[in-house]
């Protein structure tokens, strides 16, 4: 596919009408010849469109391949991985197989060891731009057994835990690692389950809401990623392991995440919860986005109390406005 009709593509993704004046103007070309160009994309079965005229809709043909298997001992992910989705990306470069077979055979094992289910669901929805898949098992539902498992106080904890890496409810045979990069590895990762929701996006912003959502009783992972994307799983490992040691020592935390609607992150009980696991790491950072503030008790027992008691453990602030950055500074002076 050419870097035209790439371009073409992206267009009428993000203009779905007025698509034909949409291309002219993009092409510097008449209207006339952008609806040729429009209609053979059409031809080649890479769009579709609906009404006429200036009313045409324009849309990207999305195929969807749905598989459904019983969870019992046979099953590996290997073999659903060769079955399900690898036919379907077997011309994509190198680097976009690896990010898809890293982040299926992680997901669909998960959904194996740890659902408790009987049955798990691969859908596929392929565009000519991106590929999104689908994984959902019937089983107890993630976030109520890491809950549950942790003894954690509610759902938002779970999912805050789960965003940091390194959590497993199974010590002897995960290292919790699968799901923190893959979640960086795409460029949309979603894990939705009973009205619950952890997203990541490729602003490596993590997001986590309840409702409006479609209500999954067990567990549903989706994964989005372009079919010509530049991404490696070497980079995305790189960014948070040791390079000579393969090992995982890094985390990036979204600090927005400690603190339910609301609040502000100001008390010492707050930043307990916020350190809760940062000894499993050798660097964290520590991200403010969207935090407007802090209070000084917080900011005490995050960055004296906690740093003193864990001199080993190297924290690191990115993303603080002007007042979170005067509090930090009160604490740990520059």
């Amino acid at each position: 596919m050419n870097k035209e009709m790439l371009a073409l593509l992206q267009l009428i993704k993000q203009c779905p009408t007025g698509t034909s004046e949409a291309v002219a103007n993009e092409l510097a070309i008449t209207r006339q010849s952008a609806s040729r160009k429009l209609s053979s994309l059409k031809s080649l079965g890479l769009i579709q469109s609906q009404g006429s005229g200036r009313s045409t809709r324009y849309e990207l043909v999305k195929k969807h391949h749905h598989f459904d298997y019983a969870l019992n001992a046979q099953l590996n992910e290997d073999t659903a991985y060769r079955q399900t989705l690898l036919p379907l990306i077997k011309g994509f470069a190198p680097n976009v197989v690896q990010v898809f077979q890293y982040g299926f055979t992680e997901m669909f094992n998960n959904a194996i060891d740890h659902s408790e289910g009987s049955v798990i669901s691969v859908d596929i929805w392929q565009s000519p731009l991106s590929t999104e898949v689908h994984i959902t098992d019937n089983g107890v539902g993630i976030f109520e057994k890491i809950q549950q498992k942790f003894e954690l106080a509610d759902i938002r904890q779970s999912i805050f835990e789960l965003s940091k890496g390194k959590l497993t409810t199974d010590a002897d045979n995960h290292t919790g690692e699968g799901i923190f990069f893959s979640s960086k590895i795409f460029d949309f990762f979603c894990i939705s389950s009973k009205g619950w929701a952890f997203v990541h996006n490729h602003d490596l912003i993590d997001i986590m809401y309840e409702q409006d959502i479609e209500y999954v009783d067990g567990t549903k992972v989706m994964f989005e990623l372009p079919n010509n994307s530049n991404k490696t799983t070497k980079e995305v490992f790189d960014q948070f392991s040791d390079p000579n040691e393969y090992t995982f020592f890094k985390t990036v935390v979204p600090i927005h995440l400690a603190k339910y609607e609301g609040e502000f992150l100001i008390s010492r009980s707050q930043a307990k919860r916020l350190t809760a696991r940062f000894e499993r790491f050798e660097k964290v950072i520590l991200d403010f986005k969207d935090v407007t503030s802090i209070g000084q008790g917080f900011a005490d027992e995050l960055f004296r109390v906690y740093q003193t008691a864990h001199p080993n453990i190297e924290l690191y602030s990115i993303n603080a406005n002007e007042e979170v950055q005067q509090m930090i500074n009160r604490i740990i002076p520059v």
